[in-house]
């Protein structure tokens, strides 16, 4: 395939004096670097960049959420300098040098242009299909980079990819959960993996887990940055972050500084105190008046060591209100053995009613399903 990347060097510094205008101008200039290229879009003019109270900047993104209509969330100049730093601090790595093959209009993707801004650091914008290419090795040796485990997925089947990974100062891993089946591959790879959990709300990671102590065996997200604190609500298990990247809004709801976001999330600490993500309450599925959980079901299905990809997914039904459908990859003859092999753990409800290939899903490039790709 053809190399759909363009490079350009970013080389920001940081000083107390860029503030009011000297940002605004900063972003402004991005925009003009990132629309010169094919494999950076926006989406419907977000990132939208404005002034706001006291000459602060404020930028709006698109959040990157499992169900409905994606919201808006706002963010300041100081959130994401603060998300930028508390990762900087953690890394200890400067000036921090990333590919971006995430998309501009979510955090995941900006918060690389401000942690090179925050360092003196370099940008090199790919598509992550790109990494898959031999003229990317040397280029972008001893850079990190960020991807969804769907991306992780598909660039550990080519020898090629697995080569440029290698040599990677580190591989930020976040907006899902991995698979047991991948995080086996990765280990088996040595890939210097860095598991994290964030959220649009939050601007990007705010927990980590070091690439030793994943290839150590380690697993879950690890613990909180410098700038965040983490909490569990004792009745349902949710995950509650207070930090100082939180946003201003999303959608029509405000946020406070210094409060609690009660995210969708559920959790739990492991004997290391390192946070594991067990599912989202806003993905739980509602089938003839049972509640299902679809992290349970695929980590059954993971289990079976004959999945690569998964996803369970709610489809509105009239019967039933709504009716589980998995989609497996590879999705051939081992169909019917991960039907048989599961059939004791996946009884009433968590039984799916649909078995599809997983190449029938489209997914964002947040690794997000699609809704009306799964209603079909």
């Amino acid at each position: 395939m053809s190399v759909s990347y363009f490079n350009r060097i970013c080389n920001w510094k940081s000083s107390s004096s860029l503030k009011g205008n000297a940002l605004y101008q900063y972003a402004h200039e991005s925009f003009d670097i990132l629309a010169e290229g094919n494999s950076v879009r926006f989406m419907q003019e977000i990132p939208f960049i404005h002034t706001h109270e006291h000459d602060a900047i404020t930028l709006n993104f698109l959040s990157g959420g499992t169900s409905g209509k994606p919201e808006v969330v706002t963010h300041t100049s100081s959130t994401l300098r603060a998300s930028a730093n508390g990762i900087i601090q953690q890394i200890e790595n400067k000036p921090f040098n990333s590919v971006c093959c995430l998309p501009l209009w979510h955090v995941g993707g900006w918060m690389q242009l401000e942690r090179a801004w925050e360092t003196g650091g370099k940008i090199f914008f790919c598509d992550f299909r790109d990494i898959k290419s031999t003229e990317l090795k040397e280029e972008i040796s001893e850079y990190w980079i960020s991807l969804v485990p769907t991306q992780l997925q598909e660039l550990v089947k080519s020898q090629q990819s697995i080569q440029v990974l290698k040599q990677m100062k580190g591989i930020f891993v976040g907006g899902a959960a991995m698979s047991s089946s991948l995080r086996d591959v990765a280990r088996a790879l040595e890939l210097p993996i860095y598991p994290c959990y964030g959220s649009s709300e939050t601007a990007g990671m705010v927990t980590l887990l070091k690439s030793r102590d994943f290839l150590n065996g380690l697993n879950g997200v690890g613990w909180p940055l410098s700038h965040a604190q983490i909490r569990l609500n004792p009745s349902n298990h949710n995950i509650e972050v207070k930090c100082a990247s939180l946003c201003l809004s999303k959608g029509m709801k405000s946020y406070h500084p210094n409060s609690w976001l009660k995210t969708p999330d559920c959790g739990a600490l492991d004997s290391h105190g390192s946070l594991h993500i067990h599912g989202r309450l806003d993905r739980v599925i509602n089938t003839g008046g049972e509640k299902v959980n679809p992290f349970y079901v695929e980590h059954i299905l993971y289990s079976t060591g004959l999945v690569e990809e998964c996803m369970v997914i709610g489809v509105p039904d009239e019967k039933w209100g709504e009716r589980l459908v998995a989609y497996l990859s590879p999705f051939k003859e081992e169909i019917y053995q991960i039907k048989d092999l599961t059939s004791p753990q996946l009884t009433g409800p968590m039984k799916p009613k649909e078995w599809r290939d997983y190449a029938e899903l489209s997914v964002t490039e947040m690794g997000k399903p699609i809704r009306n790709s799964a209603q079909r």
